[in-house]
């Protein structure tokens, strides 16, 4: 099952030079995000995957079907993480991790 609640642990990221791509997949509020975990088997194959979801593709995603190695963040996530200045923001700490964000299906 994917991880549905990250956790700060989560946002612990290397950045060191990965052996594989780091791509960070978004899904958008459309029906097509019912691809969505198929998007994200394919691309966990040759990458490392972080996923972004909006509340409005939740709708349409089956967390318990993604990959078990794919942290699956939301907008709740970017909020129940930070706590004060100094603290890591979210999609800060995304954007520093991933070498590409694919918006998918869009």
């Amino acid at each position: 099952m994917a991880t549905s609640e990250p956790v700060q642990e989560n946002l612990a990221m290397d950045y060191s030079q990965p052996s594989k791509p780091r791509v960070l997949l978004a899904a958008l509020g459309s029906v097509a995000a019912i691809k969505f975990e198929n998007l994200c088997r394919g691309f966990s194959e040759w990458a490392d995957v972080r996923a972004v979801a909006t509340a409005s593709s939740l709708h349409f995603i089956d967390r318990s079907s993604l990959p078990s190695d794919i942290v699956l963040y939301t907008d709740d996530d970017e909020w129940s993480i930070w706590k004060k200045i100094g603290d890591e923001v979210l999609h800060i700490e995304l954007r520093k991790w991933a070498d590409i964000m694919v918006i998918a299906p869009g």
